[in-house]
């Protein structure tokens, strides 16, 4: 099953750093200080206490509250980019290895058009990492959103031709010449027949998946493609980049969501 797709929009940002910043345990630990104070300060209204437990309360809330508008407002770039590299280490964590497994399992099998996937993906994904620092700061969030958002169009490609290499490992035993040969044979009896049918529908199943799975992968090849000729083409300052460019994001999102449906090609 593929993985939904971390989505990087700028709506999307501001609700994951509000939601980290209001459970960031300084922001928690600062709030629960605040509200114990002010709450022992009216148990102990009439006492001398009072006002310590009422600064106490007052300088906890002000520190729970003050953390989270640094992070949303003073800090708000900065915090973004700090989201955004997250999600990049926790793509690549999770898909690195699988990237330098594949092309050995492919081999194994002999697979060229697998192999030839591979080096095509990893060519376009460059290209589009080419184009997109030409096209901004490898320091600014917008860089680093698209490239995050890539990356995850990229690693599911990847991951997809993991997915076939096991495809094959798990057909690799059925001897389908042997199969076809048998059933071919006029003195093959009902019950081997029956058998024999069987392995045959398992191999030619595996093999309608794998095709789905090339037809998947160059439908997002080509889709790579567009998108780095629109990035390519947008002015970046001009007034409307913003809204082309996150139109262009919201495009590889669905894209990276319809992955596993095997039809992308709309």
């Amino acid at each position: 099953m593929v993985e939904r797709p971390t989505e990087l929009t700028e709506e999307a940002l501001s609700k994951r750093l509000l939601s980290e910043s209001t459970n960031h345990p300084f922001t928690l630990s600062t709030g629960v200080i605040g509200l114990l104070g002010g709450g022992a300060a009216v148990l102990f209204a009439s006492s001398e206490l009072f006002v310590g437990l009422s600064v106490l309360g007052g300088l906890g809330l002000l520190a729970s509250a003050g953390f989270v508008l640094a992070k949303n407002l003073f800090g708000r770039s900065k915090s973004m980019l700090s989201i955004v590299e997250q999600v990049r280490k926790e793509v690549m964590k999770k898909r690195i290895d699988i990237a330098g497994s594949v092309k050995d399992n492919l081999s194994n099998f002999s697979d060229q058009k697998g192999l030839i996937q591979l080096e095509q993906l990893q060519a376009k994904f460059a290209a589009f990492e080419s184009v997109l620092a030409l096209q901004f700061d490898r320091d600014e969030l917008t860089f680093k959103r698209f490239l995050t958002t890539a990356e995850q169009l990229y690693f599911g490609s990847i991951d997809n031709l993991r997915r076939l290499a096991m495809q094959r490992h798990s057909i690799s035993a059925i001897d389908i010449v042997n199969i076809e040969s048998r059933l071919a044979s006029v003195d093959i009896s009902s019950e081997e027949k029956s058998t024999f049918e069987k392995r045959k529908i398992i191999y030619d199943n595996a093999n309608k998946s794998m095709e789905s799975i090339y037809s998947i992968n160059e439908q997002a090849m080509t889709k790579l493609d567009e998108l780095t000729n629109k990035l390519g083409s947008i002015q970046t300052r001009s007034g409307v980049a913003d809204v082309r460019l996150e139109t262009a994001m919201k495009e590889i999102l669905h894209l990276i969501s319809r992955t596993d449906e095997y039809d992308i090609s709309n």
